[in-house]
This record gives structure tokens, C-alpha cells and sequence, in this order.
């Protein structure tokens, strides 16, 4: 499985590459009230306004540091931007190399944590795009744009 690989924070995770569209510098994000507390807002992404996930936020690991890149990508039929510290690269994945979230962790990691896995000795968190923003904050965001 080809994977875009990113690092947040301490976090080193791996995004499927078909779901990838671009990488790009940061941009100016406008907040937008009652989203949840990982969602900065909405940035205009070749025209259209597409939510911008704060990748450590989610992950649990924020502070008042801000991504320097962001990463475009579809979750599902919709776009999504995900900010990043460090974009690392392309890898392939070996799928067997990579194992179901332990149900202890599955509660305290979000729930788009599909599986965990090591990639040069550290660990990996394999993201499901579809998964990272909840349907609730689609709706809300949709009023917003």
C-alpha cells in the first residue's frame, strides 16, 4: 500500500495515497463558531471553502504551534484539509506489518486511527480520510461556507 507519510508533533502517520490530492503551504484559516475544537475553519482550496482539520488537535498532542504545510484530501466525496508539521514522503506500506488499534488504545485514539504500525523504528498511525471529521461537524460546517 502506497502512503503519504506526515509528522505532527510526535505523531509520525501515514495517510492511503489514493485518497491524497495536494500538499501545500499553510493558508489563512477562518475560524468558525461551534466547530469542534480540532476543526480551525474553513480555507478557500482552489476556489471552494474545505474544512481544515488540526492534525494534533485530533490526535490529542496540541499546542499553540500551527502546522507548516497542509495536506488535501478526499474523505469520501468531500475535501478535507489536514495541517501538518513535516511532510516526510511517499512509502510503501507492507500491509501485514501493520496491526488492528488494541482496544484499550481504540477508545482513547480518535476514531480514524484505522491501524498501528512502525516505519523506521518509530511508531505509525495509519488515518482513514473518511473517518477524521464527523458527520455532525460536516453539517455544521456546511452552513458556515
Amino acid at each position: 500500500m502506497r502512503a503519504l507519510v506526515v509528522r505532527v508533533r510526535s505523531w509520525v502517520c501515514a495517510l492511503p495515497l489514493t485518497a491524497v490530492a495536494e500538499i501545500m503551504r499553510a493558508l489563512d484559516v477562518r475560524s468558525v463558531p461551534g466547530a469542534p475544537r480540532f476543526v480551525r475553519g474553513l480555507a478557500v482550496i482552489r476556489g471552494a471553502h474545505v474544512p481544515v482539520v488540526d492534525l494534533a488537535a485530533l490526535l490529542g498532542v496540541a499546542d499553540a504551534q500551527r502546522g507548516a504545510r497542509l495536506v488535501s484530501v478526499r474523505a469520501g466525496i468531500r475535501p478535507l484539509a489536514l495541517e501538518v508539521d513535516e511532510v516526510l514522503g511517499i512509502r510503501e506500506l507492507d500491509p501485514a506489518a501493520l496491526e488492528p488499534t488494541p482496544p484499550l488504545l481504540s477508545r482513547a485514539l480518535p476514531e480514524c486511527v484505522d491501524s498501528l504500525g512502525t516505519l523506521d523504528g518509530q511508531s505509525m498511525a495509519l488515518l482513514e480520510t473518511a473517518r477524521l471529521l464527523p458527520e455532525a461537524a460536516w453539517s455544521a460546517l456546511r452552513g458556515a461556507a
